[in-house]
């Protein structure tokens, strides 16, 4: 897959992108608008969820709207009815109770893997989707709070630096 990079076009996320709730464009591939197109199966769309396959297996997030129509490998891809899914309740769950079950379904001798089959087996508990919309609301919330604290602390962090 390497040698499909380019400096700049459809970007293409990989497991180390992927933390629980958010991407992060630490160390970003991109790929061509035509090798994209091949890859058809791993484009990714507004409110899919990218669960991590190796490195930290279960780690997932939920797409959004700025990377509908980038590209990624390596990680399980599951699209959700979202008339019936919140993809962000479907996220925390998964980032937060499902971890026992990934942990319990990951294979591979030397590095662990989880993988589609284990993705499909998983038990959810879903309950009706406005109990869904509102747990999700209030996670997204304070994910967003985190986040925000984060740059404000890298901020810091690097005015610090600056006077020192």
């Amino acid at each position: 897959m390497a040698k499909q990079y380019t400096d700049k076009g459809v970007k293409f996320l990989r497991s180390l992108n992927i933390k629980p709730f958010h991407i992060v464009e630490d160390d970003m591939k991109y790929i061509s608008k035509e090798f994209c197109a091949s890859l058809r199966k791993s484009i990714l769309h507004e409110n899919d969820l990218i669960i991590v396959r190796t490195g930290l297996p279960g780690t997932c997030c939920v797409v959004p709207k700025e990377y509908d129509g980038c590209n990624c490998a390596d990680v399980v891809l599951v699209k959700p009815n979202v008339d019936i899914v919140n993809p962000h309740y479907l996220a925390a769950y998964i980032n937060m109770w499902g971890k026992k079950q990934v942990e319990n379904n990951k294979v591979g001798a030397i590095q662990k893997h989880f993988n589609v089959k284990s993705a499909e087996e998983m038990l959810i508990d879903l309950p009706d989707i406005e109990y869904q919309n509102k747990i999700a609301k209030v996670l997204r919330d304070i994910n967003d709070k985190i986040l925000n604290n984060e740059k404000i602390n890298d901020y810091l962090a690097y005015q610090s630096s600056m006077v020192a």
